[in-house]
């Protein structure tokens, strides 16, 4: 009896929001049925636009984990990397499409394999610049607005690789 009590314990802390969210939707339910449907068609709709990046990324996390050894990532983008590390995660970052937490298993595995925290702090903040979107950028906002956004952007991405390193190392050698 006992075992199923702690089986059941584990599935509420594990699925705890999701509960939540689920109380949530059937007082709504009850309360505004109509509101509430318009509410899980945009879920569904919502859900449904994310589950190729979402797949996308696990497939790509599952490559990373299982092809690439941890002495390669370590040596390309690990904690002695640098500047060079961190140029090369601000190279990617600005590349990178879709919303960045569909990318946070990713770089949890990136992490996990001795990847720095500041390579990949550079890359999340570099995501913002957008490469594919420069053009249309220029015409509306203008040259000079956009190219100094971006490269401050690119900048504050650098400074807080750095400062990511730095706390992560600190806290290392206490």
């Amino acid at each position: 009896m006992k075992e199923n009590s702690n089986k059941s314990n584990n599935i509420i802390k594990n699925f705890f929001i999701e509960f939540i969210i689920l109380i949530i939707a059937i007082i709504l339910m009850i309360l505004n049925p109509n509101k509430a449907l318009s509410g899980i068609m945009y879920a569904l709709k919502m859900f449904f636009t994310l589950f190729p990046i979402i797949i996308s990324v696990a497939f790509l996390t599952g490559f990373i984990s299982e092809i690439i050894p941890k002495k390669t990532i370590a040596k390309i983008i690990g904690k002695e990397s640098g500047i060079k590390g961190k140029s090369l995660g601000a190279f990617f970052g600005m590349f990178m499409v879709g919303p960045t937490y569909a990318f946070y298993p990713f770089f949890k595995e990136l992490i996990d394999k001795g990847a720095s925290v500041g390579v990949i702090a550079t890359t999340i903040g570099s995501w913002a610049i957008k490469i594919q979107w420069l053009p249309f950028a220029l015409g509306i906002l203008g040259a000079k607005f956009v190219l100094l956004l971006n490269f401050f952007i690119l900048i504050y991405s650098f400074i807080i690789g750095f400062i990511m390193d730095f706390f992560f190392n600190l806290k290392k050698h206490r």
